[in-house]
């Protein structure tokens, strides 16, 4: 499996680049000393291949860094190279390696969805029938979908440190069947479970909000504490993240339009229960 850096990972290799270039040095400069050759430096610096925290330490001898800030580094180095749950899973969509990366280590998630409930937030029956449906697959591999969801949900639910969840779901999310009117339903009623919890926002962007800031389709925006905004987009061959300011700003400016928009949450919550009511 390709090398996915964790989001300590590229941490430390921008912290790197930055600490070589306020010394001054050239990457031929900076290996001179340790024997590496320059291809090696520019993969560290570009999070391309794992960091063992003995070479983040030759490096930092040459940076001449030393107390609270080598100590901290290296330890970023260490936990950076512990695989995340999500390594085990071979059936994941290309690309999403790295976006389950960034979320793993996330503070915030905010998103908009447009015609389904976000992954996320899936029930297991809900996953199974959209795995199902969505495109060819074995049921080890529906499965094994299923059970990546269900790991992602465990940030939001049985976390020391819970990731903070924005949805914003256009109501027509609400309508569709998904295998039957019984999985929908259950699906509502988890998420007016889940938007119970103190670290869950749900939001239902109504029909009458008619043309809007994002109606070109979904999107994630992650958040770090240390490390820039992740926006995150799927599309039909697989998935993208984007990372530049200009490109993270529009995302927020996008979501600041949909929650104008937006019911607020109370409002949601009844329009929820209201759909799910209606389902036999």
């Amino acid at each position: 499996m390709p090398y996915t850096p964790t989001v300590r990972g590229r941490r430390v290799a921008r912290e790197l680049k930055r600490l070589r270039l306020k010394a001054g040095l050239t990457g031929e400069q900076a290996i001179a000393e340790i024997g590496w050759d320059t291809a090696k430096l520019s993969r560290m610096e570009n999070a391309k291949m794992r960091i063992t925290s003995g070479e983040v330490m030759e490096l930092l001898e040459v940076y001449g860094i030393t107390g609270e800030q080598r100590t901290e580094l290296v330890r970023l180095a260490r936990e950076a190279r512990q695989k995340g749950w999500w390594h085990s899973y071979d059936v994941l969509k290309s690309g999403f390696n790295d976006y389950l990366a960034f979320e793993a280590e996330a503070l915030t998630y905010r998103t908009y969805q447009t015609t389904l409930i976000p992954g996320i937030l899936q029930t297991p029956d809900y996953a199974r029938a959209v795995l199902s449906g969505s495109q060819p697959r074995t049921p080890e591999e529906i499965e094994r979908g299923v059970e990546v969801r269900q790991a992602r949900q465990k940030r939001i639910t049985a976390s020391d440190q819970p990731l903070h969840v924005w949805a914003i779901i256009d109501e027509a999310a609400l309508h569709r069947l998904v295998d039957c009117p019984t999985v929908l339903k259950s699906q509502l009623e988890g998420l007016l479970d889940l938007g119970g919890l103190a670290n869950v926002s749900i939001q239902v962007l109504p029909y009458r909000a008619g043309i809007h800031a994002a109606i070109d389709g979904p999107f994630i925006l992650l958040t770090f504490d240390g490390y820039p905004e992740v926006l995150y987009m799927e599309h039909l061959m697989g998935c993208m993240y984007m990372e530049k300011p200009t490109e993270t700003r529009r995302g927020n400016l996008i979501l600041d339009h949909l929650l104008a928009s937006a019911l607020n949450t109370g409002d949601s919550a009844r329009l929820i229960h209201h759909v799910a009511g209606a389902l036999s």
